[in-house]
């Protein structure tokens, strides 16, 4: 086919139109952002207590931010300084030593039980353990804040000492948490109060007690731990910071509340603009398995693998409840063998373990490695043996870092909940068919029960919800590391005088009455009113002339 000149000044003009549009679009996909021409940011992340879960997912963020060009900083206790080392762009900085205080003589029964039930005056004694440095934490925050010329603060919810910097030095900071606790993420049916975690929803809650934690556990919660508020606030006058009672919704409401979390392991609801959830931030590099464990793994089929993370800490009790229904769902070929990550724990087990069958463990021999079924860490590599395919049940907490790295491998659970947000989280397995909850107040056959019901999962919908999660939690875990530095990046670049204007909803500049149109709604009521009124009185008005119209001809008659 040939072309006469016409034809080709046309397809000339064409492809001409063509790569020019072609420019235009590389010109616009190739355009750099702006905003960081004047350099990177000095931001700071304070966490001293709290562990793995409080800490991982935000480094990673910092760490991000760190290679954007950005200078970060990790501020935390002499023996956390660990958790800064694999990131290649934190520099991590002590604050002293860390908060005097055992976890294995901690969390005893009675203490768990009050954290269960006298949640208040649980609070009151954490409080009591994670302000004992208070003064020195302040002192020193400030002061590097000063000396690094901080532009935005990550603090930890526990962390008042970074929260309190911030504002008397008007740094916009930011509150960071795996949970959802502020009225930024309430709802009517969303129990997100430190005190009723117990229920995620009130739809699985008993009327009474969502009776007790609307109007009555609330008041006493109050009254348990306010001796130790005020206390708290009276060491914060006296260094120099005002201190005032108010609840952390009022106190950070400026600020961006960062959750590690996604829904599907929170309940869905309408978040607020201060509020992001940015999870499951699971770290992508860990520590590979020891050649022991390796080897352990590699001979079993179905081992269980039990870990109740840096804090929580199993009495006696428990540990005889777990441990024998480890080795009877092992008489009875469910498992073949069990993982356990003892932390502190090791001086609790029991010399021996007697099972149903009558055969008598020896625990020195688990320790020692001797028995062929059992394998005893103090600290065990989790990510690398959730992720190895022999690891069939994880017997955990239910804290939130345990619960995502087991998703994101597809390991089923058995939750043992301890404290805090356990028992909900525990609830959330169960009720999305994830797993099962062991309570302490079970017996070895009902332990064994479990097992079995979740190993070997007869109709499938364990798997199938496992599955499900596992999903949710690789996708949502691909990106949570760039939007948090997204959003760390926003507060950096955008705030005037450390607030946020683009975040602030139109209600804070308006009156309550008409960010709630109760002048609408009042303006509505009048007009209704007088609109009966007005019926009423022609109605009355009618009634009137019609009875004296018939009286009048009542009396003509007569």
């Amino acid at each position: 086919m040939r072309f006469n000149s016409k034809q080709k000044s046309l397809s000339s003009l064409l492809l001409a139109g063509l790569f020019a549009t072609s420019a235009h679009a590389q010109s616009s996909l190739n355009l750099q952002p702006t905003f960081q021409n004047d350099g990177g940011k000095n931001i700071v992340f304070f966490s001293t207590i709290g562990g793995a879960s409080h800490y991982n997912w935000v480094l990673n963020i910092v760490d991000e931010l760190g290679s954007r060009g950005h200078n970060v900083a990790f501020l935390t206790s002499d023996e956390d300084m660990r958790f800064g080392s694999p990131y290649k762009y934190v520099q991590t900085v002590s604050t002293g030593a860390a908060p005097d205080w055992d976890p294995a003589e901690l969390f005893t029964d009675e203490l768990k039980e009050m954290s269960t039930n006298r949640p208040g005056e649980f609070m009151a004694m954490i409080f009591e353990l994670m302000f004992q440095t208070y003064e020195r934490d302040y002192l020193f925050t400030r002061q590097f804040f000063i000396d690094n010329k901080i532009d935005v603060a990550l603090c930890d919810h526990f962390a008042d000492a970074c929260v309190d910097v911030a504002t008397n030095l008007s740094i916009p900071y930011i509150v960071t948490a795996a949970m959802d606790i502020t009225k930024d993420t309430a709802a009517p049916y969303i129990n997100n109060d430190i005190a009723t975690l117990n229920f995620p929803t009130t739809e699985y809650q008993p009327f009474i007690s969502r009776f007790k934690g609307k109007f009555i556990d609330p008041i006493k919660n109050i009254k348990a731990a306010l001796p130790a508020i005020k206390k708290m606030n009276a060491r914060k006058v006296a260094i120099g910071f005002d201190a005032k009672l108010e609840d952390p919704s009022t106190k950070w409401q400026h600020s961006i509340k960062l959750s590690n979390t996604v829904f599907g392991y929170t309940p869905a609801r309408p978040l607020g603009p201060m509020a992001e959830f940015v999870g499951p931030i699971i770290p992508k590099h860990y520590k590979p398995l020891t050649q022991d464990l390796e080897t352990y793994l590699n001979a079993h089929k179905r081992v269980a693998y039990v870990a109740f993370g840096h804090a929580a800490t199993p009495s006696e009790k428990d540990i005889v409840l777990i441990l024998s229904g480890l080795l009877e769902s092992i008489e009875r070929s469910d498992l073949d063998g069990f993982i356990w990550a003892t932390v502190h724990a090791a001086g609790r087990f029991p010399d021996t373990i007697t099972t149903s069958s009558g055969t008598v463990y020896s625990v020195k021999d688990m320790f020692d490695h001797t028995n062929p079924h059992a394998h005893m860490v103090k600290w065990a590599p989790q990510t690398a043996i959730l992720h190895h395919p022999s690891t069939a049940l994880f017997v955990t907490h239910g804290g939130l870092g345990s619960w995502y790295e087991s998703m994101y491998s597809g390991t089923r659970l058995v939750v043992f909940p301890f404290f805090g947000d356990q028992h909900g989280n525990g609830l959330t397995v169960e009720t999305n068919k994830l797993g099962g909850v062991l309570k302490n107040e079970h017996s070895v056959q009902e332990a064994v029960d479990l097992f079995r019901k979740v190993i070997v999962d007869e109709t499938g919908e364990i798997a199938d919800g496992v599955k499900r999660m596992q999903a949710l939690t690789q996708i949502y875990s691909r990106h949570g590391v760039l939007r948090g530095a997204d959003i760390v990046e926003e507060v950096a670049y955008t705030n005037k005088n450390g607030k946020l204007p683009q975040r602030e909803s139109a209600d804070h500049r308006m009156s309550y009455i008409k960010s709630h149109n109760l002048d609408l709604y009042g303006a509505l009521a009048l007009l209704v009113s007088f609109a009966l009124f007005a019926v009423a009185f022609i109605a009355h008005i009618g009634y009137r002339l019609i009875f004296e119209s018939s009286s009048t001809d009542k009396v003509k008659k007569l």
